[in-house]
């Protein structure tokens, strides 16, 4: 259900007890004694207090879905470089287990021209002097927190040495979802200020770990 459909079932909930609250106070609907009329308007305010705890609930669960992914951010959203060698032409392998096609991959092919390799299957494959290994991982679940992480790795062929490792982070609190890592930075951000999945985030970590340089620190 969308937010405007939610909007549509919590105003048609609120739109009865409202509509009788008001007819009450204009005395409109006849009430004997003042403590019936007491009790109508107490039981309408108690009828319209339900369908204005739903938005305040959904708010409260996002609110501490961010508070929950707060410390993970301390732990995983600023990238991990292992390595000071720089490489002046890095060959690129590509290592996805998703097949489709990622929206970073715009800004990784530009900052790499004819340097990063999609298909493993190509002929120049095997010449590539550094595998990107992306992997969707759950970092946990349970009934009232899903954590997410886009886990990627830079990984130098000739050794088999991890160089680089970086990680997205995103939590699903109810309707709302908080992102913190290599492309949304170390805070915990709601989605509509993330550039996650796209950006130039992941290209940014790429270059980084390939020439460690002061002037290309994301």
């Amino acid at each position: 259900m969308n937010d405007f459909a939610l909007g549509i079932v919590i105003f048609t909930i609120a739109a009865v007890p409202a509509s009788l609250l008001l007819l009450a106070l204009a005395d409109v609907i006849r009430l004997e004694g003042e403590g019936q009329r007491r009790r109508w308007i107490r039981n309408c305010l108690w009828a319209l207090a339900v369908p204005a705890s739903v938005p305040l609930a959904a708010a409260v669960w996002g609110w501490a879905g961010a508070a929950h992914l707060e410390p993970l951010c301390h732990a995983y959203a600023t990238p991990d470089y292992r390595s000071a060698q720089k490489t002046d032409a890095p060959l690129i392998l590509l290592d996805s287990k998703d097949g489709s096609p990622q929206p970073w991959l715009a800004a990784l092919q530009t900052r790499f021209p004819d340097r990063l390799i999609t298909d493993a299957a190509n002929a120049v494959a095997g010449a590539a002097t550094h595998v990107l290994e992306v992997r969707r991982v759950t970092h946990h679940r349970n009934l009232w927190f899903d954590v997410q992480m886009e886990r990627f790795r830079v990984i130098d062929r000739h050794w088999g040495a991890v160089v680089a490792e970086a990680d997205e982070l995103w939590v699903d609190a109810g309707r709302a979802r908080y992102h913190c890592g290599v492309v949304s930075g170390p805070a915990v951000v709601p989605s509509e200020r993330s550039l996650w999945p796209g950006g130039d985030g992941i290209a940014r970590f790429v270059a980084r770990s390939l020439a460690p340089s002061p002037a290309l620190k994301p």
